[in-house]
């Protein structure tokens, strides 16, 4: 061999091909002189297998390792019965054995460009037959990826055209001790076996991903990539979620989704939905950003219905939402905004950005209350140290002219008119009868500042509802119906199998029985909460009833007619009650003016006079 063939040879083709005439190679056949078996046909080798420079090209797939294979092409021109090609097979299932698949390539419907789409078919058996793809572009049905597990076990792939219909498929294989076929043979009769999947029968066999060619618009599940149209993610019978852009000339003020965050459901406790983000321009008539709203709303899938908003952003910068909780727990129907700290940290400050200190700062109280319940607009608690409720920087303005106090009435006293004198008796309570009074005073009109505001303690405080949220109407659940190849037909038919049972009419009636129950339950809730409302408003108000607001200081309307700015209201008896008269400066005693109520400042409309109180 050394008189032939030396290290470093150049030319080594031809040098091979002497020593193939020369004998050096023993075949099958005897090849001619001067040209080696491992040729071929025409007994000389083929340069591109020795030259690196030289691609290879072949008309069959090129194997690399056991499984790999790459370079098969194949069309389907309208097969009167379908074609078949067995490009894989998978050993049965075991312990043992770890088998993969990769299938990359492009399979085609009808020849038109965008009936092409770019797949990737990944499959295994241990543990389990097993497949994830993903189609880019719509999934062929004319061209398309099948496997049939057979009697024994073992799983065979194949590629398959569609009879009476156009196709074509190119692709490679790449996987782990799977069997893969260089030349598969073509027949035109079903494969014996049970279809485990079928890459056209997406409703059975859904690709994890995929996404919608141009040609058309998606009108499936959405449980695919919709890239020319939007985004899907996840299975919609369960709850998914998507992204897709606004529709382009929608009317003003439309509102359109945008974005989708799916809720799966939980069968037999809960229903599937979405919250769900929806789009408008052009609201309050504004062209701009400024008419942009972003508004939040969930829903329903069970029982097919939508929330009002949630949320909504305006693109000038307002926001709504019907209930705002920050840092709260609570459940009621009200705003609450909370902080978990103690008596005196800062809970909500509100000023202008960057200045030293806000306009209003709001510090947590000793949470106790101790107001009077009754209805009023603002309540405010205290520091339990200090007592105080309130500091302002500035002055406090009302609208009010006078500051009163909640005096008791005498068990005696009738009802008391705004602008009534009144007494004042020995034991500190309200009297209309001259003999019981000691001092002198006007009943308040419309006072700025009340004191004595604890007359409803008795009363405890008002009753929070027990009741809570109406319970919400059953919705039957039904079938969970899906398609399922009927074995042994060819093309493939499909037969709906129920894959998750609906409710059962025993289930069905259970359900409307509890809600019944329920109902009836928070109806009577409802009416007790009614109740206890209603009770203590009664109570209130009879505590009310036993007290009224008397000036102390500041400026009153009084009831008594013909006075004079300057003249002093003097109270005299009016038989058992009393009444007051004007006394002019000059006639005035002292005894009067000490009981004297208050000097007229001025005459109202109505006749009446208009004074300043007398402090005691």
């Amino acid at each position: 061999m050394g008189d032939f063939f030396y290290y470093g040879q150049k030319d080594t083709i031809r040098r091979l091909n002497e020593l193939a005439g020369r004998g050096a190679v023993v075949a099958s056949y005897a090849p001619a002189v001067g040209m080696s078996p491992l040729g071929g046909a025409n007994g000389y080798m083929t340069p591109a297998w020795l030259d690196p420079s030289i691609p290879i090209t072949t008309t069959f797939p090129v194997g690399v390792g056991i499984t790999n294979k790459s370079g098969y092409s194949y069309i389907g021109q309208n097969p009167p019965t379908g074609l078949w090609y067995r490009i894989a097979t998978f050993a049965a299932d075991g312990g043992s054995n770890a088998q993969h698949l990769r299938i990359d390539g492009v399979l085609n419907d009808s020849w038109a460009a965008n009936a092409s789409s770019p797949f990737v078919l990944m499959m295994g058996v241990r543990g389990g037959f097993y497949y994830d793809s993903t189609f880019n572009g719509s999934v062929p049905i004319n061209a398309r990826i099948a496997v049939y597990q057979q009697v024994n076990g073992t799983f065979e792939v194949y590629l398959h055209f569609r009879p009476g219909t156009y196709g074509s498929a190119s692709f490679n294989l790449l996987g782990f001790t799977t069997t893969t076929y260089a030349q598969p043979v073509s027949v035109t009769v079903t494969p014996a076996g049970t279809m485990v999947y079928d890459s056209g029968n997406a409703a059975v066999y859904p690709p994890r991903m995929r996404g919608i060619s141009n040609s058309g618009t998606y009108a499936g599940l959405h449980g695919a990539v919709q890239v020319n149209n939007g985004l899907f993610i996840g299975d919609w019978t369960t709850g998914g979620g998507y992204i897709r852009p606004s529709a382009v000339g929608a009317a003003v003020g439309a509102v359109n989704d945008v974005l989708s965050l799916g809720i799966g459901g939980l069968a037999g406790s809960y229903s599937a939905g979405q919250f769900v983000w929806y789009v408008s321009g052009g609201n309050n008539a504004l062209a701009g950003k400024e008419g942009f709203r972003l508004i939040l709303r969930s829903y329903d899938k069970n029982s097919n219905t939508t929330s009002a908003d949630l949320m909504r952003l305006g693109g000038s910068g307002l926001v709504y939402m019907p209930f705002l909780k920050a840092g709260s727990t609570d459940i009621n129907a009200r705003h609450n905004i909370s902080r978990g700290s103690a008596q005196g940290d800062e809970i909500l400050y509100v000023g202008r950005d960057g200045a030293t200190n806000p306009s209003v700062a709001i510090l947590a109280a000793d949470g106790l209350g101790g107001w009077n319940n009754a209805n009023n607009v603002l309540y405010v608690g205290k520091h339990s140290v200090s007592g105080r409720s309130l500091s302002a920087a500035g002055t406090v303005n009302t609208g009010g002219n006078d500051y009163a106090e909640y005096i008791h009435k005498s068990a005696t006293c009738a009802s008391v008119l705004a602008g009534q004198i009144v007494g004042i008796t020995a034991d500190n309570k309200v009297t209309d009868q001259w003999t019981d009074a000691v001092i002198f005073s006007i009943k308040s009109t419309a006072p700025s500042f009340v004191g004595g505001d604890s007359w409803a303690d008795d009363v405890g405080p008002r009753p929070s509802p027990q009741a809570g949220a109406a319970p919400v109407q059953p919705v039957r659940r039904e079938d969970v119906v899906a398609q399922q190849v009927i074995p042994d037909t060819d093309p493939p038919e499909f037969e709906e199998v129920v894959t998750e049972p609906g409710d059962s009419d025993d289930e069905w009636t259970e359900k409307q029985a509890a809600f019944a129950a329920a109902l009836e339950a928070h109806e009577l809730a409802v009416q007790q909460d009614a109740e206890a409302m209603a009770a203590f408003d009664a109570a209130l108000e009879v505590a009310r009833q036993k007290v009224d607001r008397i000036a102390i200081a500041g400026r009153v309307p009084v009831n008594v007619l013909g006075a004079q700015p300057g003249d002093y209201i003097v109270p005299v008896p009016d038989g058992a009650g009393i009444k007051g008269i004007a006394v002019h400066e000059d006639d005035l005693t002292m005894k009067q003016y000490l009981h004297a109520v208050g000097r007229v400042i001025s005459i109202e409309s109505d006749g009446r006079a208009y004074v300043m109180v007398k402090a005691v």
